[in-house]
């Protein structure tokens, strides 16, 4: 029998007092089997079976809560047990489908240039050019051509499983509303087939692929948010069209000017440069003022003119105000406006799809209540946990999304069930009203882990002098709950003492480097110094793991590094102790990993912990946008190795040694492979326009040749995809991502941090675990944290 309200105060605190007694009871029993060792599996507990005679109102709850989860929804949940089968298998497989592409993309990044090498039976990846001095490669080891090939098709075939099973999919939820729409499934489909069709066509000997471009589609299909910000970019590009139009018109208007006026001038400039330089055709009229344009050639593009006649400047002032002060500028500042309010509305629509799904998931559960009107009481509760961890892959909570998924990992037994329930609810009626249940699907973006607090030599040493001792050397005195290493090791006799420790290993590098970069010969018992520091980190960690369990110490990523570096620097200590000799390279990499821990006294200055925790965020919030620009480079590195690969080399003939590539020793930034050629793209972003390597690339082939204009075309949109658009969204949405999270951190610094209700609730199973020597890590995930940053930033509730 469910229980119902008290009617007054003393009972109410009766039956208060005695849920926290059933809920530490069964809080010790779930502890009990996982300090046992039992191997919990989850099973069907609350009777859910296979097959289906029709859909449940459980798994319809199960699906629309899942698609809330990710901003999406159904107009109306399935009623057709087929959608319910068609659903679970697409999202058992969705899980894999990211994997897959992201390493498919990964694959051309080790390929073998097919430049250098394209035979299928080749037993390296070695690529013969790369022997000579002027190919300059990025030493990576390529993957042998029949290896790549086998991976590709391996991909490619899950790929097409999965393109099956979401065909599958979109069969049997039409007239529901879902996501998927008869437009993505064919442009997905194609992708897939033309990828085949290239593979197959590179095995029967073709040296040229298309396969970096359909990877990126696969790309932006796999990838749902990734496939809205690229939709979203297209957008954009589209809105500024018309100021960029017009920009064009500028340049060839004022390419028309200049080409007109100078072509004729046949003096030189007062250096001796012809005064035309630049402007001797339309063509590279267009080019000059282009580059002009991007600011990359300023002032080299006007110094003959200008030099040879200050009255020039009257011509050059006004194409350089109008085109790169002004409308360049509305330009990006159109591009970004535009993608914010692509990203809010997208953001609206989602949380309105998120609502309606937790409304619907709701309607699907709830049962009548006199007091309250509808609840969802405990059994139905744990049918949908069922239902939900049933649609991935039936082997537990961690996968399906769930963000109580390693807290319900732990135990798939009722009792931890019944824990988690009970914190939920907030008035202790027994059921989830209305209120209650969007807590519950809030608790869906929160992360957790349980780990055991005190190792078991504190445990046996407790009570005694001894354990007295290490609790004074180890905790900081703080009263309260004791929630393990985060709250009690901050601040105690041991990390104060650390931290003079790496105060002066600080000072002494800091020596070293004075003695090292001033040529004068170290005395011997420097090395034993360095040694003494390093037996000193490897004792914290000893005395740390003495007094917190391994699980607990293990969590925080501070005490997993210095662990490992310990670890690596102690064992270089002993070797160099017994044996007395140790290799020049093997000192030098421990000197570099010593370097990296002394990096982390950082972390005692509030300032540096302050900014690196916003840039954390920073990263956290802005992945997407990141994510895009890393994919533009590799795609046009990719695409350029096949046009330039090999070829930017001085032996070349149609490339004349004085060009400023060669002169300015530019051939390190080149196409001869993938990772050369992103960092070649990368550097190219940053400064907007290389004229030195574009003016390389564009002597490769014959004027008006159809190659020139594929020359042009690779340039020219790789400077509006990347400079002109992704790179500067980045920048512009990473500013104001950065003043927003820092006012938030700078309320939270002055006011506290606001706490929700299910955070609350999330506290008072904390201060339980804690009292029986077990600490609740509880931490928003990374998508939380991402809509609530973007939720504050666009002003959407």
């Amino acid at each position: 029998m469910e229980p119902t309200s008290p009617a007054s105060p003393s009972a109410w605190k009766h039956r208060t007092e005695r849920y926290g007694d059933v809920f530490r009871q069964e809080v010790r029993q779930v502890m009990s089997r996982v300090t046992d060792g039992a191997q919990v599996v989850h099973t069907f507990r609350s009777g859910l079976a296979e097959p289906l005679n029709e859909l449940d109102s459980y798994r319809k709850a199960a699906m629309t809560l899942n698609e809330a989860i990710r901003l999406r929804g159904f107009q109306q949940p399935p009623t057709n047990p087929a959608a319910w089968y068609a659903y679970k298998h697409k999202t058992r497989l969705e899980k894999w489908a990211a994997p897959a592409i992201w390493t498919l993309l990964l694959l051309g990044v080790v390929e073998t240039p097919l430049w250098c090498n394209s035979k299928l039976g080749s037993t390296g990846g070695s690529c013969p050019a790369g022997e000579s001095p002027e190919f300059l490669l990025s030493g990576l080891l390529y993957l042998p051509v029949a290896w790549a090939v086998g991976v590709e098709l391996f991909i490619l075939t899950f790929l097409l499983v999965h393109f099956v099973v979401h065909l599958r999919l979109f069969s049997a939820m039409k007239g529901y509303g879902h996501a998927t729409t008869a437009g993505k499934l064919l442009v997905e489909g194609a992708l897939i087939a033309l990828s085949y069709v290239d593979l197959a066509s590179f095995v029967a000997g073709s040296t040229m692929r298309v396969a970096p471009v359909l990877r990126f589609g696969l790309a932006a299909c796999a990838v749902p948010r990734l496939q809205e910000l690229l939709l979203s970019f297209i957008r954009t590009t589209k809105a500024v069209s018309k100021v960029g139009m017009f920009l064009v018109y500028t340049v060839l208007l004022f390419a028309f000017v200049t080409a007109s006026t100078f072509d004729d001038v046949e003096d030189n400039d007062p250096f001796g440069t012809p005064a035309n330089t630049g402007f001797t055709s339309f063509s590279s009229a267009v080019y000059t003022c282009f580059a002009a344009l991007t600011t990359a050639t300023l002032p080299d593009a006007l110094v003959p003119t200008y030099s040879t006649e200050r009255m020039y400047a009257l011509i050059w002032i006004p194409f350089i105000f109008m085109g790169s002060v002004l409308l360049k500028q509305v330009i990006l500042a159109g591009v970004y406006t535009d993608y914010s309010q692509n990203a809010k509305i997208n953001l609206m629509e989602g949380r309105k799809l998120r609502q309606s799904g937790i409304e619907s998931a709701f309607a699907l559960l709830k049962t009548a209540k006199e007091e309250k009107g509808a609840a969802v009481r405990f059994n139905d509760f744990e049918k949908l946990v069922d239902a939900m961890s049933v649609l991935l892959d039936g082997s537990g909570y961690r996968d399906c999304g769930f963000a109580t998924a390693e807290l319900l990992d732990m135990s798939g037994t009722k009792e931890m069930l019944r824990v988690i329930f009970q914190a939920l609810d907030d008035n202790l009626d027994g059921v989830l009203d209305w209120s209650e249940f969007q807590e519950m699907c809030d608790v869906l973006q929160f992360q957790f882990d349980i780990t055991k607090r005190d190792a078991p030599l504190k445990e046996c040493l407790t009570g005694t002098s001894l354990g007295r001792w290490m609790k004074e050397l180890m905790e900081n005195g703080a009263r309260g709950l004791n929630l393990g290493y985060a709250s009690r090791y901050p601040g105690s006799a041991m990390d104060v003492v650390m931290n003079s420790v790496v105060t002066a290993n600080v000072i002494w590098v800091v020596f070293e480097s004075i003695i090292d970069m001033n040529n004068i010969k170290e005395p011997a018992w420097v090395v034993n110094v360095d040694l003494s520091f390093s037996l000193v980190y490897m004792l914290e960690a000893l005395l740390k793991l003495s007094y917190w369990s391994w699980e607990e110490y293990w969590f925080h990523s501070d005490n997993r590094f210095d662990l490992v570096t310990s670890i690596i620097l102690s064992g270089v200590a002993v070797v160099f102790l017994t044996v007395r000799h140790i290799s020049v390279e093997t000192l030098r990499s421990a000197n570099v990993l010593r370097l990296l821990r002394v990096l982390k006294a950082l972390k005692h200055v509030k300032t540096y912990r302050r900014t690196s925790m916003i840039v954390s965020k920073l990263f956290t919030t802005c992945r997407e946008v990141l994510l895009l620009n890393a994919l533009v480079v590799l795609l046009w590195a990719s695409i350029g190795v096949e046009i330039f690969g090999g070829r930017l080399v001085p032996s070349n003939p149609r490339l004349s040694e004085d060009l400023g590539y060669f002169q300015n020793h530019y051939q390190v930034l080149n196409f001869n492979d993938v990772p050369m050629g992103m960092m070649t793209l990368f550097m190219w972003t940053l400064g907007e326009w290389n004229d030195d390597l574009a003016t390389a690339c564009l002597e490769l082939a014959e004027p008006l040749s159809i190659e020139k204009v594929v020359i042009w075309s690779f340039l020219l949109s790789f400077y509006i995809a990347s400079p002109l658009l992704a790179y500067n969204v980045l920048s512009a949405f990473a500013i104001d991502v950065y003043q927003n999270i820092e006012s938030s951190v700078s309320q939270e610094e002055e006011h506290g941090r606001a706490e929700c209700e299910v955070e609350r609730n999330l506290l008072k199973i904390q201060a339980e675990l804690a009292e029986d020597g077990w600490v609740l890590h509880i931490q928003e995930s990374a998508d939380l944290a991402k809509l609530r940053v973007h939720s504050s930033l666009f002003n959407v509730d």
